[in-house]
């Protein structure tokens, strides 16, 4: 099976788990009769490489019964040692964020040592810090460099590694834009002709960045990007996918219609089925991906608005445009000067919101340094920080029968999302969130939340000089610098 991989659209699944009832037996005494103490969990290890390895867990209790999975090369220690020296330490961070909620639990692991001796633990744990049920371990040793592959389909011996970045004749790599694959229409892929077997996979680069001397740490990201995927496809799916499912051997074809404006190259760079850089690549000539030219209803969004909130809050902004038909800069939100993205849907007529990074590395007054990040808040109140495996969508603004523009959370008809009914700018320090700008000036859209044209208030006037400046800067930070506010609890998505 191949898998159309589009270079913007690897958003991760959510892990699907099955909920059985089980028979609980009577708790003993000076246990927490919360925690099922009867907790049994099963590991296993399979397609083991010289750089990765698949490990699944289960166990017969609830889906609600929360354990934690531990890989060391420490295979000496007793393994109640072991377990208790991690929940030490797990116990100096939010453990709630570390638990796995699953009864069938699959992890690719990468990259791994070659000829290393592993052991992987699971053990039932809850976010209190307290070890219950019974744990599972396992021992393995990763294949030395460049031995043969354990598992996977299609192998054919020719996996070689050589040690360094050599052209491989047999590939001839290009850009031929729209087609189809697998049936569906796309706009821009890349095709590779191929008369051998050896196997690679298909990324694209700008072209301006270019440089042959990177592509071993390209292939390290691909690698993990690949490895990524398949645990979260196997996971929502119940499939049992290796790499080698992944890659290409003979002739190739993927889209990227997800790109934006620009002069790019396309790559095949070829990837073992064991997990390993062969060293074997092409190139294909610079190509260019052109801006459409703007819609009439596209340009019906760009201009300065007010979001009226339901909670009688509003807020000035602007809408310009980004990429024609794709996306939009929103500038001013919350009077701050920061411009977040938007990307637009020309057969919906509307605009999605996603979590984000709006500016890296801001540098406040007091010197302290932090990412602006776009977050959701939902209709009780917390706070989610950005996502562990990509973006999250927070709000959608678009077009009501009447012609009214408003904005709603984003996913209302999915029961297990978020009620987002706010979004907002904060500052991630190392991994911790303060308020930035207001916390009072948020437009909440409980319901919807109405987008207008500009009052003519004195209110609305006084804050508008800092959405030009919004505008103005849109790439670059103020010359004044703000101040970091408050530290924000946030949950994971």
């Amino acid at each position: 099976m191949k898998f159309v991989k589009h270079l913007a659209l690897m958003a991760m699944v959510a892990l699907a788990a099955i909920a059985n009832t089980a028979c609980e037996e009577p708790e003993e005494e000076g246990k927490n009769p919360n925690l099922n103490h009867s907790l049994t969990l099963t590991v296993d290890v399979e397609n083991i490489t010289a750089t990765s390895a698949k490990v699944k867990v289960a166990h017969e209790g609830k889906t609600a019964d929360s354990w934690y999975g531990l890989l060391t090369t420490d295979t000496t220690t007793r393994i109640d040692e072991l377990v208790v020296s991690t929940v030490e330490e797990l116990k100096k961070g939010d453990i709630g964020s570390q638990l796995i909620f699953s009864k069938n639990y699959i992890k690719i692991f990468s990259p791994l040592t070659p000829a290393t001796n592993y052991r992987y633990i699971a053990f039932g744990l809850s976010e209190e810090g307290e070890i219950y049920g019974e744990y599972a371990s396992i021992d393995f040793t990763t294949l030395a460099q460049g031995s043969g592959n354990t598992g996977g389909s299609g192998d054919s011996g020719e996996d070689e590694v050589y040690g360094t970045m050599i052209v491989n004749p047999a590939w001839s790599i290009a850009f031929t834009g729209a087609g189809t694959i697998d049936g569906e229409s796309y706009n821009n892929i890349v095709t590779v002709t191929s008369t051998d077997n050896n196997p690679y996979t298909i990324a694209v680069v700008y072209a301006s960045e270019y440089d042959v001397a990177y592509l071993p740490q390209l292939g390290e990201y691909l690698l993990e990007d690949l490895y990524s995927y398949l645990e979260s496809y196997n996971s929502a799916y119940g499939t049992e996918y290796v790499l080698n499912d992944m890659l290409y051997r003979g002739n190739g074809m993927t889209a990227f219609d997800e790109l934006d404006p620009g002069y790019y190259m396309a790559i095949a760079l070829g990837i073992t089925s064991n997990g390993e850089i062969s060293g074997l690549y092409a190139v294909s000539s610079v190509f260019e991906i052109e801006e459409e030219v703007p819609t009439s209803i596209y340009n019906g969004w760009i201009g300065d608005w007010v979001i009226n909130g339901d909670n009688d809050r509003s807020c000035n902004v602007v809408i310009a445009r980004r990429f024609a038909n794709r996306s939009f800069n929103l500038m001013g939100f919350m009077g701050l000067p920061f411009s977040i993205v938007g990307e637009y849907s020309a057969d919906r007529n509307d605009i999605i919101f996603y979590s984000q990074i709006v500016e890296p590395n801001y540098t406040f007054d007091d010197g302290t340094m932090a990412n602006i990040c776009l977050v959701g808040v939902d209709q009780d109140g917390r706070t989610y920080g950005l996502a562990e495996n990509g973006e999250y969508g927070i709000a959608i603004a678009g077009v009501l029968e009447g012609g009214q523009r408003a904005i709603v959370r984003y996913g209302v008809n999915q029961p297990e999302y978020p009620k987002f009914n706010a979004m907002m700018l904060v500052a991630d320090v190392n991994g911790k969130y303060y308020s930035v700008g207001n916390l009072e000036k948020w437009p909440a859209f409980n319901v919807m939340a109405t987008i207008d044209a500009p009052s003519t208030t004195e209110e609305a006037q006084a804050v508008a000089p800092m959405k030009y400046v919004g505008r103005m800067k849109t790439l670059s930070a103020p010359s004044a610098r703000l101040r970091l506010g408050e530290e924000i609890e946030v949950v994971k998505f």
